[in-house]
C-alpha cells in the first residue's frame, strides 16, 4: 500500500498512485520504455479533499488511470507520428464523473439551468424510440424481480450475492422463488422474501447451486484478505489491470493499421477499426476510449439476446451498431467479413461462448494468419482469465462482492456486511484498463508484428483497487463521511436505492457537478436528438489530440453489417 501523508490531496495522491501503483508496478514491466519520462507531462488539478462518501479512493484510482491512458497516448504519438511529449492536464474533481457518466447524461437538457440528469428508466422508456427497449425479460419490471440482485445472509452468517443479469427467472428457480410477486409495492417488502430463502441455506451452497448449477452471476462476499487468500485471488494476483500476450505462431509483419486520410496526430486511431461483441458497461467502455481517439467501431449486437438499454446512450458514442443472429450462417459470414477488415475485436460475453460461432480468440487468430497483418483480441470477464472461477459470468456488483470491495465499504460505515458503493465505478475503470491494454498492444504490434490477447478483468482491476490505491485514512473518510450526512446503507441497499441519494449529496456537495465539465453534444443518427454530458476528462492543448466521437451515439441494428468507405459515415445503410 502506499503511504499517505498527513496532509492530505487527492491531485498528490494521484500523482503519487500514477507513478508507484502503475508505472513502477512489477507487473508493469513490459511497457514501453519511455513511459516512466512521459509521466513529467501530466498534470493534475482539483479539490484537495474527496467529495464523495466513499471510503475507497475512487477518485485517486480513476485520475491516475487516465493520467496512464495519457502516458500511452503519448507513447504512441511518438512512436508513430515522431509527436513531441503533449502536456495533458486531469482534474481530479471532473474525472470522477467517468465513472458514472452513464448517470450523469442528459436528454434534450435545460443548459440554463443546473445538472439534471435524465434518469436511466426515463432514457429505458421514455427515449423508447430512440433506444428500443432491450429488457426482453421484464428485467425491472417489478420491485420484487429488481431485488433478485442484491445482497442478503446466509443461514451461516455470510454475505451472498444473487444477480438476476438481464433475466431474473434463472436465479429465482435457482433459489426456489417465484418468477414475480406484483402484490409487493414497496421496496422494503421485496426484500423479505429473499431475506428469509437465502437464510436457510449456506454461503457455499448457493455458491454451488447458483454459480454452478444454474450459471448465474453469483458469489459469497468476501473481504480484500479473503479474496487475496482464496485460490481465485492467489491465480489474479500475476496479472496486474491488464495482461497483454503475443499469440503463439502468428508471424505477420510488424507495422501499423492501414491509414487514412484522417490518420494524424490530432486524431491518432483514425482508421483503426474494432468489431465492438459486448454489452452493458465494461466491454462498451473499452471501445468508447477508443472512439474517442478516433477509432472505428462497430458494435454488433442481436435482437433476440437482451440489452441493458438505458446505458447506450452514454455507450455508444463513436460505435455504429448492427444486429446479427449467429445462429444463423448468413449473419456469421457477415460477421467474418467485418474480423477480416478489423484491427481489433472486443468480446464481453461470457467466457467462451463465441467459441461455437467461430468467433472464439483462437478461431479469429486463425482467420488473420495469412493476412498482411496481425489482430488484437480483448476479451473482458468478471472473475479472471486464469483460475476455478475463469469460466463464469458476472457483473460489477459481483466482482465488487467477491474482490472485498463490499465488504469494506459496508464496514466502513460501522456494520460488519457487504454494500454494493453505489457507483459502476469497476466497470469503466476496467474500460479504462482495456483501453490501456490495446493502447499497449497497439505499440507491440508496431514494433514486433503478430495478433495480441489483452486479457482484462472486473477482478483485475478491483484487487489493484484494494491491495494498490486501498481506502482513505480514517481521519480523511470521516471528514468526507461527515460532510456528506454522514449516511449508513445496508446490505440490501442496491444501486437502484443508492443512485438518487449520491446524486442529491453530489447537489448539495457542488463540486462535481460542475457546469464546466459538461459540454453539449448532437447525434446525427437520431435526428439531431441533443445531449448534455460529461466532456473528455484528458485535456490536451489546443490544435492537437482532438478528443471526440466521429459519429453519435444511437441504439442497436441501426446500421448494416460492413464497413463504410468513407469512416466518417453517420450511418450505414
Amino acid at each position: 500500500m502506499i503511504e499517505l501523508p498527513t496532509s492530505y490531496s487527492v491531485t498528490e495522491e494521484s500523482r503519487a498512485l500514477l507513478r508507484d501503483g502503475i508505472l513502477n508496478n512489477r507487473l508493469h514491466n513490459s511497457l514501453p520504455s519511455e513511459c516512466k519520462g512521459l509521466a513529467e507531462y501530466v498534470k493534475f488539478k482539483g479539490t484537495a479533499a474527496p467529495s464523495i462518501a466513499i471510503n475507497w479512493r475512487l477518485a485517486e484510482s480513476v485520475s491516475s488511470l487516465k493520467g496512464f491512458e495519457a502516458i500511452l497516448i503519448n507513447a504512441l504519438l511518438g512512436r508513430k507520428y515522431n509527436e513531441a511529449p503533449k502536456e495533458v492536464v486531469i482534474d481530479t474533481d471532473h474525472a470522477q464523473l467517468y465513472f458514472m457518466s452513464s448517470l450523469m447524461l442528459e436528454v434534450d437538457p435545460d443548459f440554463s439551468a443546473p445538472i439534471t440528469p435524465t434518469p436511466i428508466r426515463d432514457l429505458t422508456e421514455k427515449y423508447a424510440k430512440y433506444f428500443p427497449n432491450g429488457d426482453l425479460h421484464q428485467m425491472a419490471s417489478s420491485l420484487y424481480r429488481r431485488a433478485a440482485s442484491n445482497i442478503y445472509k446466509t443461514k451461516d452468517d455470510r454475505w451472498f450475492h444473487i444477480h438476476s443479469s438481464l433475466n431474473p427467472d434463472p436465479s429465482l428457480k435457482g433459489v426456489e422463488l417465484p418468477l414475480d410477486m406484483p402484490e409487493i409495492t414497496s421496496v422494503e417488502d421485496s426484500w423479505a422474501p429473499f431475506i428469509k430463502r437465502i437464510s436457510e441455506k449456506t454461503a457455499d451452497e448457493w455458491d454451488q447451486i447458483l454459480g454452478e448449477e444454474y450459471r448465474q452471476a453469483a458469489t459469497t462476499c468476501l473481504s480484500s484478505q479473503e479474496y487475496a487468500e482464496s485460490p481465485q485471488g492467489k491465480v489474479n494476483s500475476a496479472v496486474s489491470l491488464y495482461r497483454v500476450s503475443k499469440h503463439e505462431g502468428s508471424s505477420q509483419a510488424a507495422g501499423w493499421w492501414n491509414p487514412t486520410t484522417l490518420t494524424s496526430p490530432r486524431r491518432p486511431l483514425a482508421g483503426l477499426k474494432i468489431v465492438d461483441l459486448t454489452r452493458v458497461i465494461a466491454g462498451p467502455a473499452i471501445g468508447r476510449g477508443l472512439a474517442e481517439l478516433g477509432a472505428s467501431v462497430m458494435r454488433v449486437t442481436a435482437s433476440h439476446l437482451p440489452d441493458f438499454s438505458g446505458l447506450q446512450p452514454d455507450l455508444n458514442w463513436g460505435k455504429w451498431n448492427c444486429n446479427l443472429d449467429l445462429r444463423i450462417e448468413e449473419d456469421r459470414l457477415k460477421l467474418k467479413a467485418l474480423i477480416l477488415d478489423a484491427d481489433i475485436v472486443i468480446d464481453g460475453y461470457r467466457p467462451d461462448v463465441f467459441i461455437k460461432y467461430g468467433f472464439g480468440k483462437d478461431q479469429v487468430f486463425e482467420l488473420v494468419k495469412t493476412r498482411d497483418r496481425g489482430i488484437i483480441y480483448v476479451r473482458e470477464n468478471c472473475f479472471g482469465w486464469d483460475g476455478p472461477l475463469s469460466h463464469r459470468s458476472g457483473w460489477q456488483p459481483i466482482s465488487d462482492a467477491h474482490s472485498g470491495v463490499s465488504m469494506g465499504f459496508g464496514r466502513a460505515m460501522g456494520n460488519d456486511e457487504a454494500v454494493t458503493p453505489v457507483f459502476p465505478n469497476s466497470d469503466y475503470c476496467t474500460g479504462i484498463a482495456g483501453t490501456c491494454g490495446v493502447l499497449d498492444a497497439l505499440m507491440q504490434k508496431a514494433r514486433d508484428g503478430g495478433s495480441y490477447l489483452v486479457d482484462t478483468s472486473l477482478n483485475y482491476y478491483n484487487q489493484w483497487l484494494t491491495s494498490t490505491v486501498g481506502e482513505y485514512p480514517p481521519q480523511v473518510w470521516d471528514d468526507v463521511w461527515t460532510r456528506n450526512g454522514k449516511q449508513v446503507f445496508r446490505h440490501y441497499h442496491s444501486m437502484n436505492y443508492t443512485i438518487p441519494r449520491y446524486i442529491e449529496m453530489m447537489r448539495k456537495q457542488n463540486t462535481l457537478l460542475n457546469l464546466t465539465y459538461f459540454e453539449k453534444r448532437t447525434s446525427g443518427a437520431l435526428n439531431g436528438l441533443v445531449f448534455r454530458v460529461p466532456r473528455a476528462i484528458l485535456q490536451f492543448p489546443q490544435d492537437t489530440v482532438q478528443l471526440c466521437f466521429n459519429v453519435g451515439t444511437r441504439g442497436n441494428g441501426v446500421d448494416a453489417a460492413r464497413w463504410p468507405d468513407d469512416l466518417l459515415t453517420e450511418v450505414v445503410t
